[in-house]
């Protein structure tokens, strides 16, 4: 029976805690050896009586974990006692880092427990939830490699992040009050709101009727409450537009029929938007005058900490941003284009790096691809070639195939303007350097004069690479 080896685990390892399951693993089987990320691959050096039992954990791998392919070989390295994470190196990229994960139930707890370390703190997160995909700039996924590297550890989260028996354990985005992003509340033009809690004063203010721009996860909401939703269409001009609502954990069937496929939906760690029947369908006219709803449970300790001082049950929580256009990840740009449409501002200090809209789902179809369930990555078989898909004008979506795969971007939005161009093209770009992928052939929509079809020649004028047009 093996005893040693070097096991390579790859698929979707990156950002879903799979060395600290690994150690946790090592540690449970008495195995000696190290782990290390390698790009889409982990490589593990282990040796130990209950190898087998060792190599079966591994294989199932974390919750958020997607396997594609586990490896063993032998080893003449020599492996002392103890089990080590090793520092990251690059290696293949073919997997994708996760899509971000809705806070997890042991988060939110923390949060609520009084005297706690991460009590109140809305950035609280660990190695199971939290943002993945907006905040990273490279892979490996490594603390250092996203926007949370501006944001050094305090001792509290440095012992916690090396600590074997912690959930935080090797967790990217660990931060607390005392050294993590913190928030502002700030009045239109842009002045601190001096004085106050800025969570527990944002509650006040929309439970008083005021307009937020609420700055989260992969952008900017503008939120309010039900009272106020006439005057937020008003302001934005859709009179006629319904808007989805976040609702208070417990408060969604006082409002709709919930199936229990749509309570999973809700509930799941993707948290999107779910287009529900409403109980009384002439009901919440004023948010949609149709007989469904779009409802969202809270998904950040912002959220939850919003909701624990609002009085009303629900808020308005719509995109801040004209339909079809890329969501507003700046702080500076939320101040100058929605000074008209806020009254004031709740806002964080940690870099959105991937904007990310909400997703949106429909008697189980997907209507909008994105947080949560984007990048997405799907296994087929097209060939040995790497094919980049710039989409189509409407709800477009960038996919990039490589190596047997199909990584599929968030939502891009209507490609009808410079604006929503320029982040089709930055999120081309993006995917491009995360994969390590180098095209053989783009394809496009079969129309001629659509900007992405437009983009598409562009790239393979450049590249001296095929077109492959799509009808849609």
């Amino acid at each position: 029976m093996q005893k040693k080896g070097r096991i390579s685990v790859r698929g979707i390892v990156q950002g879903v805690g799979f060395r600290p399951f690994v150690y946790a693993r090592a540690c449970e089987f008495g195995i000696s050896g190290s782990v290390k990320n390698l790009g889409s691959e982990v490589e593990i050096y282990a040796r130990g009586e209950r190898f087998a039992d060792f190599l079966a954990a591994v294989s199932r791998g974390p919750p958020m974990s997607r396997i594609d392919s586990v490896n063993v070989t032998k080893t003449d390295a020599g492996i002392p006692d103890g089990f080590v994470i090793l520092t990251s190196g690059t290696g293949s990229f073919s997997g994708m880092i996760p899509p971000d994960i809705a806070i997890c139930d042991d988060c939110i707890a923390d949060i609520f427990t009084p005297g706690g370390r991460y009590e109140s703190y809305w950035a609280t997160s660990c190695v199971n939830c939290g943002p993945r995909y907006s905040i990273i700039r490279e892979i490996p996924y490594d603390r250092e490699r996203t926007s949370m590297d501006e944001f050094p550890p305090c001792p509290a989260c440095a012992g916690e992040y090396g600590d074997p028996h912690s959930r935080r354990h090797h967790a990217q985005t660990i931060a607390c009050r005392t050294c993590g992003p913190g928030l502002r509340l700030m009045d239109r033009v842009g002045n601190d709101i001096p004085g106050v809690d800025p969570v527990r004063e944002a509650a006040a203010l929309l439970d008083a009727g005021k307009i937020l721009a609420i700055r989260g996860v992969g952008g900017f909401h503008l939120g309010c409450i039900e009272e106020s939703s006439g005057e937020l269409k008003s302001r934005l001009g859709r009179i006629e537009q319904p808007f989805a609502v976040m609702v208070r954990p417990g408060f969604v069937d006082q409002i709709a029929l919930v199936s229990r496929e749509e309570r999973e939906l809700l509930e799941s760690p993707v948290h999107p938007i779910v287009v529900l029947e409403k109980r009384d369908h002439a009901s919440h006219s004023t948010i949609s005058n149709l007989h469904t709803i779009g409802c969202m449970l809270p998904y950040t300790g912002l959220h939850h900490l919003l909701f624990s001082h609002l009085v009303h049950p629900l808020l308005i929580m719509t995109s801040a941003n004209m339909p079809g256009y890329p969501m507003i990840t700046d702080t500076e740009v939320a101040l100058t284009k929605l000074a008209k449409d806020a009254d004031y501002f709740l806002v964080h200090n940690r870099i959105i790096q991937n904007r990310v809209d909400d997703s949106v789902v429909r008697d189980g179809y997907i209507l909008r691809f994105s947080r949560g369930i984007a990048p997405k990555r799907t296994a087929i078989d097209l060939g040995p070639h790497c094919i980049l898909g710039v989409g189509p004008e409407l709800n477009a979506n960038a996919t990039i195939y490589k190596g047997g795969f199909a990584i599929t971007s968030p939502h891009v939005g209507n490609v009808r303007n410079p604006a929503t161009l320029a982040y089709l093209q930055e999120t081309v770009a993006k995917l491009q350097r995360l994969l390590g992928a180098q095209y053989d052939a783009v394809a496009h929509d079969l129309h001629p004069q659509f900007l992405s079809t437009r983009f598409a020649k562009e790239i393979a004028e450049e590249r001296g690479i095929g077109l492959v047009p799509v009808q849609h």
